[in-house]
């Protein structure tokens, strides 16, 4: 086993991003801030209720304060029952950590190419970037200065070490499945390496031969298919491939469904809180949603888990959406936009039985009964105001749209018609308010 200079470089440069063992620390102090929040939005909304003086109501409330308290006396007691796992869990990290550090500072390790060297590599990367010819490519508008070519600074490492060393046969392994390293077919599923690659490697040594593999591919080539641990790995491994294998049009469909039946009380349920105060009562203010769009939608797989004889993918769906919005108040209807991350959380559930292929046919297929939407938040919630109309020109509008506007809602106690000019903003008219 031999690792480039570059490898190690990259390594120490991410190893803290993607370090979880920190977020053990504060789990129990974020899921309280949740809850608490919940709590207060909950308790808004019931003032309402209180003030119309409902049977019972006291009672109903020191019930629901003593679920909430309940749930965050579960987050305590939970975050007390896992120490000992994150002390177990922590140890291993350092176990791994010193491995990792011996096996980085040993002869394993290729040594960093010289700066003359790396200009010349700088040099040729423009040329090969301009044309689009591999590796690399792909970081070319990713990453700046030196950076973007790091996929052949280590290609040129790795075609270096070949004339080093005896062995005929070089086995590449990379998780970078990327594009500007292997061929992909219409379903994304990786082919074989560049033509490219190979072509140029047996230029510099064509009596050898390099086998460029994907990382979950040579996992699996070495595994024991009837070791549970390592069948289990293999999924995992797998998943992220798995699941840019499954239609994108169907993921679309769901979500854009999800999305359509959302009215504003959904949408104001599910924000999660990072808003400022004027940008809250914006959109406290609104009454109804008039349409939406889709700009773009990101599907993410988020974990895997085993039960019984079914595996389930969980996958988050990032939708960025614009929903039009309406407010009314007395002589005034306003229009907006509310910007937001709609994420919708998916589980995917897949009979151990099943090959790949006959799960992804079943996904296009039948995707009742493998997927199911477990929740909807928003994030990174903005709200644009429009415009205004004062009462001349909604007198207008109802004109021009035959009463269109005229009444928008009923109290949700005489039943009465609600107009702008009888809507007191909390689901009554002014008589019952």
């Amino acid at each position: 086993m031999w690792i480039p200079s570059r490898v190690r470089k990259e390594f120490y440069k991410n190893k803290g991003s993607v370090r979880s063992v920190n977020l053990y620390k504060n789990l129990d102090k974020q899921l309280t801030k949740l809850v608490e929040m919940k709590r207060d939005e909950l308790f808004v909304q019931l003032s309402e209720y209180e003030k119309k003086r409902f049977p019972k109501f006291t009672e109903l409330k020191g019930q629901l304060e003593g679920k909430l308290a309940e749930m965050v006396t579960i987050t305590k007691n939970y975050k007390e029952e896992v120490v000992e796992e994150t002390g177990v869990y922590k140890g291993f990290i350092e176990e791994v950590d010193s491995f990792l550090d011996a096996l980085l500072n040993s002869d394993k390790v290729g040594e960093a190419i010289g700066l003359v060297s790396l200009m010349e590599i700088i040099k040729e990367g423009e040329l090969r970037y301009k044309y689009n010819l591999p590796p690399g490519f792909k970081d070319a508008d990713k990453q700046e200065g030196i950076e973007k070519f790091g996929d052949l600074i280590l290609w040129k490492e790795i075609i270096k070490r070949a004339g080093e060393i005896s062995e005929k046969n070089i086995i590449f392994v990379t998780s970078d499945t990327k594009s500007d390293w292997f061929h992909k077919n219409k379903k994304k599923e990786v082919i074989g390496p560049r033509e490219e690659l190979i072509s140029e490697f047996k230029n510099y040594h064509s009596e050898k031969e390099v086998i460029i593999i994907p990382f979950e591919d040579y996992i699996e080539g070495i595994s024991d298919p009837a070791d549970a641990s390592d069948k289990d790995l293999l999924l995992e491994l797998r998943m992220n491939n798995l699941v840019k294998r499954l239609s994108y049009e169907v993921f679309s469909k769901m979500v854009e469904g999800k999305i359509e039946s959302l009215d504003i009380e959904d949408l104001r349920k599910r924000m999660t809180g990072n808003l400022d105060t004027i940008q809250r009562n914006f959109i406290d203010s609104i009454n109804d949603i008039y349409e939406h769009d889709v700009e773009n939608i990101t599907i993410n797989p988020n974990g895997i888990k085993i039960q019984g004889n079914k595996i389930i993918y969980s996958v988050n769906a990032i939708a960025k959406c614009g929903f039009g919005t309406i407010s009314y108040s007395p002589g005034i209807m306003s229009y907006g936009t509310l910007y937001t991350d709609v994420i919708i959380g998916i589980e995917l559930t897949r009979e151990s039985t099943d090959n790949e292929v006959s799960f992804i046919k079943n996904f296009q297929e039948n995707s009742d009964t493998v997927a199911k939407v477990t929740h909807v938040i928003t994030e990174n919630e903005k709200y644009i105001l429009g415009n205004d109309f004062d009462s001349e020109e909604w007198e207008f509008a109802e004109e021009e749209v035959g009463g269109e506007y005229d009444v928008y809602a009923t109290c949700a106690k005489c039943g009465e018609g609600i107009r702008h000019s009888n809507d007191a903003r909390n689901g009554f008219c002014t008589s019952c308010s």
